[in-house]
């Protein structure tokens, strides 16, 4: 995904040869790998049977394969260029599926208000934008239900360089004190703690619903409109 600055970190140089191994599961170390399963089988039992959902910064297209079969219809943006060619090959194969071309900061421009029953912002993404709240503050603006996100836990900066080392993302440098990296190609990752995401719902207006740790790396975030 890119932010709102339109620096697009994965169309940038992180990737190497191998594009999208940070993006496979199968390439992660086991904790991660947990916490993918654990996030995938979460979601699936929110937003199953819902009429339409979002996500938000759909990657190359992951969670189409295990959510689309369960909605009626699946929206999913980015704005990076090779997240959408990769995303778009995988909505080819499903009829409810759509993908756009979308900067998270202007969501309510492309979609009404409440559209969406459920919204997605996982893996880190909303640890990857420039603005939090404008970004959350949109996903409200067209969310009717629950928006559902994870990021990186503060308290795992070993696990996070361990992370980034085995998918092959060289780090330029690490901001210690405030748990963020930086990639060589520009990519901010920051990580958050459950007093921070609590903060960030109160500054967008939104009620903190749950908020639990996954396999001791990942944050799960449920906001809900006030």
């Amino acid at each position: 995904m890119a932010d709102s600055s339109g620096k697009n970190f994965f169309d940038g140089e992180d990737f190497g040869d191998a594009p999208f191994r940070p993006l496979i599961p199968k390439y992660y170390p086991a904790d991660y790998q947990e916490y993918i399963r654990q996030e995938t089988e979460s979601l699936k039992a929110k937003v199953g049977g819902a009429k339409r959902i979002l996500e938000a910064g759909v990657g190359i297209g992951r969670l189409i394969t295990e959510l689309a079969p369960l909605v009626g219809e699946f929206v999913g943006v980015d704005n990076a260029q090779r997240m959408l060619e990769e995303s778009r090959k995988v909505a080819e194969k499903f009829s409810n599926v759509r993908i756009e071309n979308v900067n998270l900061e202007e969501l309510s421009k492309f979609f009404p208000e409440k559209y969406f029953d459920f919204s997605l912002c996982v893996w880190n993404t909303l640890g990857n934008v420039k603005d939090e709240v404008v970004v959350l503050k949109e996903l409200a603006r067209v969310t009717s239900e629950s928006i559902f996100i994870t990021t990186y836990l503060k308290g795992t900066l070993e696990k996070r360089e361990n992370w980034y080392k085995t998918v092959g993302i060289n780090i330029r440098n690490i901001d210690e004190k405030n748990e963020i990296f930086y990639s060589e190609s520009g990519l901010k990752s920051k990580s958050f703690s459950p007093e921070d995401m609590g903060k960030l719902a109160n500054m967008s207006n939104l009620q903190l619903a749950e908020s639990k740790i996954i396999n001791d790396v990942m944050l799960w975030t449920e906001l809900r409109a006030v």
